[in-house]
């Protein structure tokens, strides 16, 4: 049979059992803590990094983008410039043509009118 004694000893050696481990429980959940925190900060300075390694290239290629915009505007600024000079050398041959056509005409219609006097007069 157990005494009291005995008893209260039990339980005494329980609850320091107990006492254990319950600190043992809360270090291995504050060590179990530390490291997820750990492991949470260095995922997000690797999301960060990949992130900043992400943008650059999307700069660079936004970048690029518009430069190829550029040069094309460019390219069909320079085509238009040179139809419009094409344009205006035909608009400048035609009417020396025309110029031309009407010197002829009113040479002819000079002779005309000449040789219509010189009949008169005879």
């Amino acid at each position: 049979m157990r005494t009291y004694d005995s008893f209260f000893e039990d339980i005494e050696q329980r609850r320091a059992e107990l006492a254990q481990r319950k600190s043992d429980q809360m270090a291995r959940l504050k060590s179990q803590s530390d490291q997820s925190v750990s492991d949470a900060a260095q995922r997000v300075a690797s999301n960060k990094k990949r992130i900043a390694a992400n943008q650059d290239e999307a700069d660079k290629k936004k970048q690029e983008l518009i430069n190829k915009r550029k040069e094309a505007e460019a390219a069909r600024e320079a085509e238009k410039e040179k139809k419009e000079d094409e344009k205006r050398l035909k608009d400048e041959i035609r009417q020396d043509l025309a110029k031309e056509r009407e010197d002829r005409r009113k040479a002819i219609e000079t002779k005309r009118m000449e040789k219509e006097r010189a009949q008169a007069e005879e």
